[in-house]
């Protein structure tokens, strides 16, 4: 049986990632998921930059990425502080 980890991070966290991984977010609304290169807060909603466009886009519902054991890593947006 396999357990479920949950932690916290914060935006920071995640554009560090985005340095060294191939990260992924999903937008609400839209029906694909979106390579990303940054992310960031702003009054409270999480948006992040997209690697095809250089904008920001909003609201954000998980970012996700594959860690180095291949296992895909995934955040709700309510977790990232």
């Amino acid at each position: 049986m396999m357990e479920e980890a949950h932690a916290l991070v914060n935006v920071r966290d995640i554009n560090l990632i985005c340095h060294s991984y191939k990260t992924y977010a999903q937008i609400e609304g839209i029906a694909r998921r979106r390579k990303i290169t940054r992310a960031r807060r702003r009054s409270g909603i999480l948006e992040v930059r997209t690697a095809a466009r250089d904008e920001w886009i909003q609201p954000v519902a998980w970012i996700e990425w594959i860690n180095d054991l291949g296992v895909p890593i995934r955040y709700m947006a309510q977790d990232i502080r």
